[in-house]
Formats: structure tokens, C-alpha cells, sequence
């Protein structure tokens, strides 16, 4: 083997792992199923069910929301 076949051998198997990079990346885009499948799917029952049930109906549970310091009704500062 000479020096002017190891260009033209690690070229050729540079190209060959690109062409096979992407044909893999190809194929297992095409091999995903569809939004629609992948709720009959174990995952996608799991997901279902780990989704927040109450969101937008807890109330809200703050009772000073309008009032800053609840302590001013009771209290009255001297120094005011």
C-alpha cells in the first residue's frame, strides 16, 4: 500500500459513515407514529393520567389578598 491509496481509503470510509448516519436518521423518522397513536400507547395513558385533573378550578385561599398587613385591623401602631 502506498501513501497516494490512504487519502482516497479514509475518504471513502469518511463517506460511507455519512451515508449510513443518515440513512439511520431517516429510517427512524419515518418508523415514529403519528400524535394521534401515541395516546393509546402505554406512555401516552401514562401521560394522560399525570396531567394536573384541577387546573383552573382551585380557588383562591388567600383571605388578606386586600389587605396588606392583617395585623392593622387588631393593632394600632402608637408611633403613626
Amino acid at each position: 500500500m502506498d501513501f497516494k491509496s490512504k487519502p482516497i481509503i479514509l475518504v471513502s470510509v469518511v463517506i460511507a459513515i455519512v451515508i449510513a448516519a443518515a440513512g439511520f436518521w431517516y429510517w427512524s423518522k419515518s418508523q415514529q407514529t403519528p400524535l394521534s397513536e401515541e395516546v393509546s400507547s402505554l406512555g401516552g395513558q401514562i401521560f394522560e393520567k399525570t396531567q394536573n385533573s384541577l387546573e383552573g378550578q382551585i380557588p383562591d385561599a388567600n383571605p388578606f389578598k386586600d389587605q396588606k398587613n392583617p395585623l392593622d385591623a387588631i393593632y394600632q401602631n402608637p408611633f403613626k
